[in-house]
């Protein structure tokens, strides 16, 4: 039997690593397809984002055409973005026909 030994970090050390990692932000974009509350239930439901955030931020996406929904490392980023983009669609809009679109992009 091999036996790999697995190298454990000091918390301080993954900290670091952790903040010398680039970010990245999800970016959430407008659409005729999906309402106010869809966008405020799925941050929520997602991402656990409060009714009192979610709504500004749908309001951001509506009368900014987007909005930055988060800031993390890449993958995360891309994973969140890939929630965002399978929801599906609004049923409270007829002609809802899947999910909104999202991207990922460098932090400023």
């Amino acid at each position: 039997m091999i036996h790999a030994s697995v190298e454990t970090l000091p918390e301080e050390k993954v900290e670091k690593k952790l903040a010398d990692e680039p970010l990245f932000q999800v970016i959430l974009f407008d659409d005729d397809e999906h309402s106010y509350p869809y966008v405020i239930e799925m941050l929520g439901n997602l991402f656990g984002i409060s009714v009192d955030e979610a709504n500004r931020i749908a309001y951001e996406v509506d009368y900014l055409g987007q909005a930055m929904v988060m800031v993390c490392p890449h993958g995360e980023a891309v994973a969140n973005c890939k929630k965002i983009t399978s929801y599906g669609a609004d049923p409270r809009i007829e002609n809802s026909r899947g999910s909104m679109n999202a991207t990922v992009e460098p932090a400023p």
